[in-house]
């Protein structure tokens, strides 16, 4: 096993522990979450189908900052998310539910929102997420508070960031690989260049949903999808927000490197895609019966929305540039977003004006347009006959395009949720300890393949178009990393599901590569997509363009993210002012 620097573009190592200070102690320290018997009596049916929903979950730590150090994780990028008030609020008595789901949500949940009810509820939000009841409650009981008329998100954002602000500089208890190692955030590629060492994990600050930068009324999260339905009060109290929110963020000491525009729910500037699973059995339910993601869903950037990315997030003219990650934007906005970038890109082809889209934290489709991927409803049916889940939160090969002329960065994700169809996952559940070692290296590196594949066809094509000035196919490889959104609440690859462990999935990926023609690999080469055929090894060959497999790893491991700062995360292309942000 090799000690090369792994980086990730999207990880949560401040949720848990920030949300947890009486059990974790620092941002080091590892953490498994309660468990039902801690809160539940010891004999009942909800404890059962508790344990049932759990064991899919990663209810321990997986980016604890000791476990970052151990898998060479050396830079990482400290995703801050404000839990979403939807997200503590379950959708009783789940009318959407079939008859046997909502009989067994009943069990779990109650049937109706009572002290009882809001009591189970906070068990189950730390069961799993790890934070306290103390943190539970502090963010629930507002939600059913009828003197409480104001959700602000961007509270708890600060007090998140303060956190993180407080553990830059700390060190760890212990020794690993012979060093006591070090946090240190820093705030862009030049500091990044004096921090880091052989005994630093660095941090660079993100954003997981613009939520995070709104002052609400309450009801207007529950109620209204986009913000121009408001009345005119409450629409330009929380218009005001936003733009005093974003004008504050800035001056930061560690302003955010990029936002995630969109998440699980509405934040009435953008639409967002499904991302909660539908029920996947007669006795299992999904995410997608409990919590309701219709409000917003779907729907393209709002007036105001498209205002804020152009006025506020992207413009220098308040301070430094805040780049817009596109994960959880509805298809509808992902393709407003790319028009808008690509007519900034008629008006200027300079670097500095350039801006690359960035997609921290996804997986493939293989859907080839945005309107095939329009054309089929998200649901457990879309995905019963593929390899890989189907759904628009998935890339389709226009957003790969796109995020290749934008010159920008695809996180591929490591999350047994998101990624696989249901084929995928028949051959999982009969899987042994090696074969399921073996498959999730197969998905993976089918996701990072096909990436390579639509931006090497790109390339092809626009270069018989060209007598000067031809593309390097090599560049097909420069948009692809690692973003494992670990600590974010997800079903992990099984053997690879924490930070720690990311070296071994590197090194198993160099054995698919090595022995990719022999027997022991027989079924587990790498799918292309949309056929779900076997790649043979000359078409593997003609996608890696002549570099050795070890480079191009190297790339998705650490190389490729590296490239990306130092061109966008520079103080030069930022436009950022020291004397700016606080010291």
């Amino acid at each position: 096993m090799d000690n090369k620097p792994i980086s990730d573009l999207h990880n949560h190592p401040s949720l848990k522990p920030y949300g947890n200070a009486t059990d974790i102690k620092t941002i080091w320290d590892s953490f498994k979450n309660k468990e039902p018997k801690d809160y539940f009596k010891a004999i009942s049916v909800r404890k059962w189908i508790i344990n049932i929903v759990l064991k899919k979950m990663a209810t321990y730590s997986q980016s604890n900052l000791d476990s970052c150090f151990e898998g060479h994780n050396r830079l990482v990028f400290c995703s801050v998310y404000p839990i979403e008030k939807p997200f503590l609020k379950p959708t009783r008595p789940f009318k959407k539910s079939s008859g046997l789901h909502r009989f067994i949500l009943g069990i779990i949940f109650k049937k109706k929102t009572n002290a009882n009810a809001i009591a189970i509820d906070k068990k189950i939000v730390s069961l799993l997420s790890g934070i306290s009841i103390k943190t539970a409650s502090r963010l629930i009981d507002p939600i059913h508070d009828d003197s409480i008329d104001t959700i602000d998100y961007f509270n708890d954002y600060i007090f998140e960031y303060q956190y993180l602000l407080n553990a830059s500089g700390s060190k760890s208890n212990k020794t690993i690989h012979g060093k006591q190692p070090q946090f240190n955030l820093v705030k862009n590629y030049e500091h990044f260049l004096t921090m880091q060492s052989d005994g630093t994990v660095c941090g660079i600050m993100t954003i997981e949903g613009m939520h995070a930068l709104g002052v609400y009324n309450k009801k207007d999260l529950f109620e209204t999808a986009k913000i121009e339905n408001l009345p005119l009060e409450r629409q330009n109290k929380l218009k005001l927000s936003f733009i005093k929110n974003i004008e504050a963020i800035k001056k930061e000491e560690f302003p955010p490197f990029f936002i995630t525009y969109a998440h699980h729910f509405n934040n009435l500037l953008v639409g967002h895609a499904k991302s909660f699973m539908d029920a996947k059995g007669t006795f299992d339910p999904g995410f997608a019966d409990i919590f309701d993601q219709s409000l917003g869903q779907d729907l393209g950037i709002s007036n105001f929305g498209m205002q804020l990315i152009i006025n506020h997030l992207l413009s220098r003219d308040n301070g430094q540039r805040i780049l817009i990650d596109v994960k959880h934007m509805s298809i509808k906005s992902r393709e407003s977003y790319y028009e808008l970038l690509e007519n900034m890109r008629q008006d200027s082809n300079a670097l500095q004006d350039n801006v690359p889209v960035i997609s921290s934290h996804t997986a493939v489709s293989g859907i080839e347009t945005f309107a095939k991927a329009l054309a089929n409803k998200d649901s457990f049916n879309l995905d019963k006959d593929s390899y890989v889940s189907l759904w628009d939160i998935n890339l389709t090969d226009e957003d790969i395009i796109a995020i290749f002329k934008s010159d920008g960065l695809i996180g591929v994700c490591m999350h047994d949720g998101r990624m696989p169809g249901n084929k995928f996952r028949k051959l999982l559940k009969k899987a042994d300890a090696e074969t399921t070692k073996k498959l999730h290296v197969q998905m993976f590196l089918t996701n990072v393949f096909h990436i390579v594949k639509v931006n090497l066809t790109y390339i092809r094509k626009e270069n018989e178009t060209r007598t000067t000035s031809k593309i390097d196919e090599i560049e097909a490889w420069k948009t692809i990393c690692l973003g494992t959104d670990n600590d974010g609440i997800v079903d992990p690859f099984d053997h690879y599901n924490t930070s720690a462990d990311l070296p071994a999935f590197r090194d198993k990926i160099t054995e698919a590569l090595t022995y990719y023609v022999t027997p022991e690999y027989n079924g587990f080469n790498v799918i292309n997509l949309p056929t779900e055929t076997q790649y043979s090894l000359s078409e593997l060959d003609d996608l890696m363009v002549g570099q050795p497999f070890v480079e191009a790893i190297d790339k998705v491991f650490y190389n490729n993210t590296d490239a990306f700062l130092r061109k966008y995360f520079s103080k030069g292309y930022l436009a950022q002012q020291q004397e700016d942000l606080i010291v």
